[in-house]
């Protein structure tokens, strides 16, 4: 199924997303194609999609790959661990499409501190996103 709403990958979501394992980096975007870009902001009515205040989204991915997956219609490959997974997703919804503007891994650091900066430097993207139109 074709997403709704275009993906838009600003370059620090791009650099952030290296960052992630592998095997990580392949369930975030087959998540954010399958899941996020299909089912948008109607996921705000369950766990998957948390507002942070002026248009900031968290897109939040939990738990272990197999049970991401499986939530998502997707089968974990037979040569993938089952490890856990527990990545935040930074976006707006912006002109039709999907904005992505960062990506934490909390099991990397599960600072507060850590994913407050993370939120902030999110925010100002998004800001500086806006008032380049």
């Amino acid at each position: 199924m074709p997403p709704e709403k275009p993906l838009l990958y600003t370059k620090e979501f791009l650099r952030q997303e290296k960052e992630l394992p592998p095997e990580v980096q392949s369930v975030v975007r087959s998540l954010l194609l399958e899941v996020l870009a299909v089912e948008g902001m109607s996921l705000a009515s369950g766990t998957l999609l948390k507002a942070l205040g002026s248009g900031l989204w968290e897109f939040r991915i939990g738990r272990n790959l197999k049970s991401v997956l499986k939530a998502a219609g997707i089968t974990l490959p037979h040569n993938a661990r089952n490890r856990k997974v527990l990545v935040r997703v930074f976006c707006s919804f912006e002109d039709g499409g999907i904005l992505l503007l960062g990506c934490y891994d909390k099991l990397r650091n599960g600072s507060d501190r850590a994913q407050n900066i993370a939120i902030q430097n999110a925010r100002s993207m998004l800001l500086t996103f806006r008032g380049g139109k």
